[in-house]
């Protein structure tokens, strides 16, 4: 690696790199060497490999930050115009009809059961009601701050800087609310043992937070894995046709990646035959799949499964418990004042 430093001495040279940008231009000779020229350019070209991955996470990890600015104010703006405290805001936005059903908890308890073994079934069905209620208040919170945004006028001007790519950017598959507090972006290859094991972890995430998670689904097929890159463009290719996920969730649970499951797939999904022939032997499903294994590149991802949960990086086959851990910390930050539901 060619820079081992610290965050703030990363960000100074982030800052020099572009003060140097302003005042020479690339092709300016900065030195030589027996006469050959070395531009700002050349050295730009070397120094990109190292800091473009940290001016992706800084983007992405800013771009998290001005949200929570932005909610910070919307509350403080509405507190005062109602002659409250943030907080007892706050309490009111998450009032609201609440309704938890026997038929939901019993839902939710068949489909985590194994994750409940060490408690009393009444105790774990308990859990579950005050999870789904906490869900509830939740939802009720995100809807009053989008009215918060409406009323206020909230204007962003903050884009991605050149060379930086938009993670969540509507070209990926997406679960979970356009608003969530937590967005995990998954780099991930269908023939990785790996990660058809935490396709479980991610399942009760996505089920236990409800729409406090979104979920954005990457293709980074390996070399060393025969049929991944073709399972990759038939997964975007059902994509097209709307059973993205009830593609991605049949092909983890099969027990190989091949053409023979491909169709089965096209057959028992409906999806129409001569269209998805046409798609995955068509340039625009390699140019998808391209794009995903470009951006794994700007962040330094070259493994399987890999994580962004609110720009920060994670790999690994993480456990519920894992992943349930970096999500409360997330939500602590981007929620201060809350409580989590599930401490």
């Amino acid at each position: 690696m060619l820079f081992r430093s610290s965050p703030g001495k990363v960000l100074f040279l982030i800052l020099l790199l572009r003060v140097a940008a302003l005042a020479q231009a690339p092709e300016t000779v900065v030195a030589t060497v027996n006469e050959r020229a070395i531009t700002l350019q050349q050295v730009d070209e070397v120094v990109s490999a190292a800091v473009g991955p940290l001016q992706q996470q800084l983007f992405a990890v800013r771009k998290v930050a001005l949200d929570n600015l932005i909610v910070a104010r919307l509350l403080e703006n509405e507190a005062h115009a109602q002659g409250v405290a943030v907080e007892e805001l706050r309490q009111r936005l998450t009032r609201g009809e609440i309704a938890v059903t026997r038929a939901q908890v019993e839902d939710a308890y068949a489909q985590n059961a194994s994750f409940f073994a060490s408690m009393s079934p009444d105790e774990a069905r308990e859990r579950l009601r005050l999870d789904l209620e906490t869900q509830g208040r939740m939802k009720n919170y995100r809807a009053g701050l989008e009215a918060l945004r409406k009323k206020w006028r909230v204007v962003v001007n903050f884009a991605a800087p050149p060379g930086v790519v938009e993670l969540d950017n509507g070209s990926s598959p997406v679960r979970g609310a356009p608003k969530a507090a937590i967005t995990i972006v998954e780099f991930s290859d269908f023939e990785c043992p790996f990660c058809r094991q935490v396709q479980d972890t991610l399942k009760q995430i996505t089920e236990r937070y409800g729409d406090g998670v979104r979920l954005v689904f990457k293709h980074l097929p390996s070399a060393g894995h025969r049929n991944s890159l073709a399972a990759a463009r038939a997964a975007y290719c059902a994509g097209e046709q709307d059973r993205f996920w009830q593609f991605h969730d049949a092909l983890f649970a099969a027990k190989e990646v091949s053409d023979e499951i491909f169709g089965e797939l096209v057959a028992s999904l409906r999806l129409g035959r001569e269209k998805f022939a046409e798609c995955v032997s068509a340039e625009r499903s390699r140019a998808a799949v391209v794009r995903d294994i470009e951006t794994a590149k700007r962040y330094r991802i070259d493994s399987t499964p890999s994580f962004l949960i609110n720009g920060k990086l994670v790999q690994g086959a993480l456990t519920f418990t894992e992943l349930q851990n970096l999500i409360e910390r997330e939500l602590q930050q981007a929620l201060p004042g809350k409580t989590s539901s599930t401490n």
